[in-house]
């Protein structure tokens, strides 16, 4: 009998997702176990198509000619939409409010910058300097460590290598002298091996993340900080 023995090819299912943001559609989709972010413009018949056409071309193969990327309002949106599920509201409105103003300074000084991986230690020292001009050092450094602590979510999710904050110099500041608490010993040795302040913040149930500032001489001051 021919054909006997051959299933059938199963119907063409789109697995990926489209996102809205600010009425620009992302399409999300997957290829070589890891997911990927394109923005498609602001007609959905379009972005389904689009969805469709390089779902298509994932299942032909051509998944290695995909270059991974992530715009940053999509990058955005999926760190605070992950972030709700791990923080207290009050740490949640720290990062929106640090995610605001980042993006209003690339935004005016440069428009270039569209993607997450654009976002190098030149621009984020040139971010440092600006916040040095209307900030006041503790400030400044949460500013810094909050951002950080977006950017690392890029390495956790596989759009960057590299945290490029981790190059930069935080500013030196007073701190209170604190006492030697079964807390603060837990946030010097978390401190210690490298952790970031939202990661600390989660072990050691504290809700606002701003609080941790109350540990500032404990936060390594710059990357060979920590590895030294």
């Amino acid at each position: 009998m021919a054909g006997k023995g051959i299933a059938p090819s199963p119907p063409f299912v789109i697995m990926g997702k489209i996102r809205q943001i600010d009425g620009v559609y992302y399409i999300e989709f997957y290829a070589r176990g890891l997911m990927y972010s394109q923005v498609a413009g602001g007609d959905l018949k379009v972005a389904e198509a689009l969805l469709r056409k390089t779902e298509t071309a994932i299942a032909s193969g051509e998944a290695l000619t995909i270059v991974r990327e992530i715009d940053l309002p999509a990058f955005y949106a999926q760190f605070l939409q992950d972030s709700r599920t791990q923080y207290h509201t009050h740490s949640i409105k720290r990062f929106q409010a640090t995610i605001s103003h980042f993006d209003k300074f690339i935004k005016s000084g440069f428009p270039q910058v569209l993607k997450l991986s654009q976002i190098n230690p030149q621009l984020i020292e040139l971010y440092r300097i600006a916040l040095i001009k209307s900030a006041k050092p503790k400030l400044v450094n949460l500013t810094l460590l909050l951002l950080r602590e977006i950017l690392e979510y890029g390495i956790k999710i596989g759009f960057i290598h590299d945290n490029p904050t981790l190059h930069l110099h935080l500013l030196p500041m007073e701190a209170k002298a604190c006492a030697p608490t079964r807390r603060y010993q837990l946030a010097r040795d978390l401190f210690a091996k490298g952790l970031t302040i939202g990661r600390v913040c989660q072990l050691l149930e504290i809700s606002d993340v701003a609080r941790l500032m109350y540990y500032a001489k404990l936060i390594p001051l710059s990357r060979e900080d920590m590895y030294n």
